[in-house]
């Protein structure tokens, strides 16, 4: 008898919790949605749902890049296109001259 009261009392701790969290995402949502509205600037889950679209659509276009031939069959079904041989410069070197122009120092 006390075993089934302590499963009614815990589930409803259960029910209380996940409705107080419904409510706080719902809170969380409209807080977010007027603060849009007023000021114009985006909520992040909006960049975050955004750059995850983008990343799914890329993924779907080049297909994984560590393949150096794939064939017909990629994963997922999908066909790939080999990778481009264009080369990335991460850094330009340029040489340092001593005499070159500098901006006055504002520190005093």
């Amino acid at each position: 008898m006390i075993n089934w009261i302590v499963k009614i009392i815990v589930a409803l701790f259960g029910l209380v919790f996940l409705l107080g969290l419904l409510v706080a995402f719902a809170l969380f949502i409209v807080v977010a949605s007027l603060r849009w509205l007023l000021t114009g600037k985006k909520p992040q889950f909006v960049f975050f749902l955004s750059q995850y679209s983008a990343m799914r659509k890329n993924f779907g276009q080049k297909g994984f890049q560590g393949q150096d031939n794939p064939g017909p069959q990629a994963p997922w079904g999908r066909g790939q296109r080999p990778a481009s041989n264009d080369q990335v410069v991460d850094v330009e070197a340029r040489e340092v001259v001593e005499d070159a122009p500098k901006l006055p120092d504002k520190r005093n």
